[in-house]
């Protein structure tokens, strides 16, 4: 008997040979990608929308191209394995980490233009007292944060001596969380107001977003392909470079439901800053790193240990 999830990735295979077969009569790359991680991850459509950006952009240099997305929920450590040799998948987004930009090839354009490692967290409601007395590293080292096994954030907040609770599925951090098991659940900026949303009208108002104060490291959020797949990687770079340089990749940000909440930027002024090292941050060279994060009132703040942005 063939078990659901195997059925479900082989029918996602035969859609694509079948795409692919398509595409070559009408000479239209199919360029595959990963679905949402759960019903939580609402950032998913963002990513989506911004890879359909950049090929969009890139069309009249590099011809018509079709996103696909795989029907099938994975892990990121399972992502990066079906990123092998452009097997199974394409393209995928992570935060960087030393490994990742050494077993593939990384598009040096940020997703989020710097500020992925610019982060609020989830609590449960009733703990909103004792996070509003939080103001330092040494204030965090008695509470543990939930954190995705394969994410680089483990490892970040680990070396800053900070207690963190693993789990293999996303949404078992809110649920850990909700349980008691874990204190807070660290979020990008650009994520967590629209999670904590969707978790409300799934599962009840128990959790909420606490923003008085923000975590921040040096983290970049890339979209990686197999290292052989130079071409790909040169249309995505051509394309976020031109998305950033005519405005559109603003424009998604501030219109799209995961990002617009973001804007103005003024808001994020008077926010206590709470800044780790990331051990596992290195500056790529010729990148657009910054772009964003640049524009924020207290970036002139932020001294990460020889890793100033």
């Amino acid at each position: 008997m063939v078990n659901k999830p195997f059925k479900a990735l082989f029918v996602f295979f035969l859609s694509c040979i079948s795409l692919t077969l398509f595409a070559n009569e009408k000479k239209v790359e199919v360029v595959r990608t990963v679905s949402a991680q759960s019903d939580t991850d609402t950032a998913h459509s963002y990513f989506t929308s911004l890879i359909s950006l950049a090929l969009n952009l890139s069309e009249p240099k590099f011809g018509e191209a079709q996103l696909v997305v795989s029907s099938e929920p994975m892990t990121q450590g399972r992502w990066f394995r079906l990123l092998d040799g452009s097997a199974y998948l394409d393209v995928v987004w992570a935060g960087a980490s030393i490994s990742r930009d050494v077993d593939y090839r990384l598009i040096p354009v940020d997703l989020l233009g710097g500020i992925l490692g610019i982060r609020a967290v989830i609590i449960r409601k009733s703990d909103r007292h004792k996070f509003l007395a939080i103001k330092s590293r040494e204030d965090l080292k008695g509470l543990t944060a939930c954190q995705g096994q394969h994410w680089p954030d483990t490892a970040i907040l680990e070396a800053a001596q900070l207690s963190v609770l693993t789990v293999n599925k996303f949404e078992s951090n809110f649920l850990m969380l909700s349980k008691g098991r874990c204190d807070y659940f660290p979020r990008g900026i650009h994520e967590g107001y629209s999670e904590i949303e969707q978790y409300h009208m799934l599962n009840g108002n128990d959790l909420v977003i606490f923003d008085d104060f923000l975590i921040t490291y040096p983290f970049n959020m890339w979209f990686y392909v197999d290292k052989d797949n130079s071409a790909l990687a040169e249309r995505l770079t051509y394309g976020l470079e031109i998305a950033i340089a005519n405005g559109s990749f603003l424009k998604l940000m501030q219109e799209h439901g995961v990002t617009s909440h973001l804007f103005p930027l003024k808001k994020w002024n008077n926010r206590t800053l709470i800044q780790l090292s990331n051990p596992l941050h290195r500056p790529t060279d010729g990148a657009s790193s910054w772009w964003l994060l640049e524009k924020y009132p207290f970036y002139q703040q932020l001294k990460w240990d020889g890793h100033n942005p």
